[in-house]
Parts: structure tokens; sequence; C-alpha cells
């Protein structure tokens, strides 16, 4: 029974740990949720006063450089949600949307947030349809986005020489 009574002991004070640290990891996260968002959010506000300029002077290079600023901003936005959302996943409580979405909108939107690191590689990115492609489908687009980035990231990291085609 003295065994027992000290494997149980033992037991608690593990669960009681593992609660002080998981409960630490969350304040972190919030924190440096805070931390990350400060500056990402001047990036966006910057970005969007020269995407303003860009159209009002009529430079679409740059117009176009400033959407691709936002977009990848809004992207890291969203990443820093999902982290935050790491404690819902771990209490099984995450809410997975299904909203209406255009499945080509998203493979486009991330091939060209990933154009440039290909580029930086000499690759080139290609998005092709080859077969019937629903207009929208009913899906959580931050998470399919989240996929296609992975993908797209990991085909544009692991490929040496050539093309990367979506």
């Amino acid at each position: 029974i003295t065994a027992r009574k000290a494997a149980e002991r033992s037991l608690i004070a593990a669960r009681d740990e593992a609660e002080r640290a998981n409960r630490a990891k969350s304040e972190f996260l919030s924190r440096m949720s805070h931390e990350l968002r400060t500056p990402l959010n001047a990036v966006m506000g910057f970005a969007q006063l020269i995407e303003r300029d860009a159209a009002r002077r009529s430079e679409p290079l740059l117009h176009e450089r400033a959407r691709h600023i936002l977009r990848g901003g809004r992207h890291l936005l969203v990443l820093i949600n999902e982290v935050l959302d790491l404690s819902k996943i771990e209490a099984g409580k995450l809410a997975v949307e299904h909203v209406t979405c255009a499945p080509w909108e998203l493979v486009t939107e991330v091939a060209s947030l990933m154009r440039l690191r290909a580029a930086a590689k000499g690759l080139h990115l290609e998005c092709r349809c080859d077969g019937p492609l629903p207009a929208t489908i009913r899906s959580d687009p931050t998470r399919l986005r989240q996929i296609l980035l992975n993908l797209l990231s990991n085909a544009v990291k692991f490929t040496a020489r050539g093309e990367v085609v979506v």
C-alpha cells in the first residue's frame, strides 16, 4: 500500500507540473501574439499607404508589390491567430469553418506569395488546371490556404532546378 500511495503522489505531482507548464505556454503564446501583431500592424499600415499612393500615381509595379506585402501580412496575421488556437486544439474545441470559397483563387493567391521565393532559387512556378474545377467549394479557406502554402513551400524548398507546377 505504501508503494501504491507513493506512485499516486508521484502521478499527481507530474500532472500538476504538466498543468503548470501548459498554463505557462498559453500565457507565453498570448504575450507573443501581441508582440508579433504590433509590428505587423505597422507593416500592413505602411503597405496600405504605399498601395494607395501607387494606385494614385499609376505605378502598377509598386502597387502590385504593396499588394503582395498586404496578402503576406494578412496571412501572417491569420497564422498568429492559429497559434493562439493551440489551446482550443488541445482542448478539442477548434471549430473548422465551412464557408463558400473559390479554390482557384486560393491556389493562385498562394502561388503569388511563393513566386518570389521560387524565382530567387531560379525556379519557375506555374499554376495549371488540367481538369474540371468547381468555381466554389465549401471549406475552411484559412486551413486550405495553409495546406497549399506548406505544400508549395516544400516544393520550392526541395526542388533544385526546373519548375514547380500546381
